[in-house]
């Protein structure tokens, strides 16, 4: 019975990615350090179902059936082949694909953080919000 459970849940988020055609996916991203600055990367074990969401990536976590939208540190970029869309590492070239399970580093987000230094997420992508990075 869990086993059905999960695939039913599975099969409707899987139906979150699908994207029209015409537009693409919105990839959140953190902004870039500032000159003199190093890149903080917060170190939280993070998780869920990679999943598009009214055109925002996101993170979807079936054991409480929500899901979150992750600003992406740069280095993460968001790719089409003929199998979907994926997330990969720009540094090691590791693809994650949409629909699949992903662990990461991260963190949480205040949405009024989210809403004063990135507009445009808190605009597009509803919270609540993490900050994440993708493994090797």
């Amino acid at each position: 019975m869990k086993l059905l459970a999960c695939c039913v849940l599975l099969h409707a988020l899987y139906g979150c990615a699908v994207v029209p055609s015409n537009s693409e996916p919105f990839l959140p991203m953190l902004n870039r350090p500032e000159l003199g600055q190093d890149e903080i990367y917060l170190t939280a074990a993070l998780g869920g179902i990679l999943v598009l969401e009214r055109g925002c990536v996101r993170i979807a976590t079936p054991s409480s059936n929500q899901s979150r939208t992750v600003l992406w540190h740069q280095g993460t970029e968001l790719g089409r082949d003929a199998q979907g869309y994926y997330l990969r590492n720009a540094k090691t070239g590791t693809r994650y694909r949409f629909g699949t399970q992903i662990s990461f580093g991260g963190g949480e987000m205040p949405p009024e953080w989210a809403a004063q230094g990135y507009p445009e997420v808190a605009r597009r992508c509803d919270p609540p919000y993490s900050t994440g990075w993708l493994p090797k």
